[in-house]
């Protein structure tokens, strides 16, 4: 609240002077008041400013689901902006380039998959698919050994599960992060994939997505590396 005063001195002071110095102030006083109200009208920036957006992208963040540089030391990009930590498994550049290759190829699978599941005028989840794999850690694990496989008996590439004593994975997955552990024939890495897009729209899309995803999509066809990478799973059998 601006206080303005006027104090008139002597007691000597005739009218005119009176009249005169109540024009000044009310001249200043006028002007002091424009002043303000021009003040209150500048844009302000608040720095503890908080989003109102109460969706489940502001709840939960994009962000916190992919491992940063510090978690995840990834040593290849593939195409499609997918990190890969290779675990020095592919000895040439010819094999890393096929490696590469070989994950954007499940990822277009997973991709066209959920494209013909989710409703196709729901932006949003389109937008978030089409974001996801720049998000997406996947490690080739180095502690795989071949074994065979308890049903088809084919000799595949495998390691120790972790969810049950005695078992063998070829793939795994975290579900607070899109991370994803894989043998280095790829193995398994289609239904991972799958579950983690499933995570990553769960968590950021504005109105969680009404398509089943990980029932529709999780036999995604093996994808063929173009060298024979045996002992491959199925290698012959996979989709080129």
């Amino acid at each position: 609240m601006l206080v303005v005063q006027l104090v008139v001195e002597g007691r000597g002071a005739g009218r005119g002077q009176l009249r005169a110095a109540i024009r000044r102030a009310s001249a200043v006083a006028l002007a002091l008041a424009v002043s303000i109200a021009l003040i209150a009208c500048q844009p302000t920036q608040s720095t503890d400013y908080q989003p109102t957006d109460t969706g489940a992208a502001a709840q939960v963040g994009m962000r916190p689901l992919e491992l940063s540089p510090s978690e995840f030391a990834a040593d290849l990009i593939t195409p499609a902006g997918i990190r890969v930590k290779t675990n020095g498994q592919y000895k040439t550049e010819a094999a890393r380039t096929a490696a590469g290759l070989a994950i954007d190829r499940y990822w277009n699978e997973v991709r066209s998959c959920a494209a013909g599941v989710e409703p196709s005028g729901d932006a949003d989840v389109r937008s978030l698919t089409q974001e996801f794999p720049r998000h997406l850690a996947v490690e080739i694990a180095n502690n795989w050994t071949v074994v065979e496989g308890p049903t088809t008996h084919r000799r595949i590439q495998a390691f120790p599960s972790i969810a049950r004593r005695g078992a063998w994975s070829t793939a795994r997955r975290r579900d607070d992060a899109l991370y994803i552990v894989v043998v280095p024939e790829l193995g398994g890495l289609g239904p991972q994939m799958v579950n983690e897009l499933n995570l990553w729209l769960m968590k950021n899309a504005k109105a969680p997505p009404e398509a089943d995803l990980v029932g529709k999509c999780a036999s995604v066809a093996c994808v063929r590396f173009n060298y024979n990478n045996a002992p491959s799973q199925a290698w012959n059998q996979c989709k080129e």
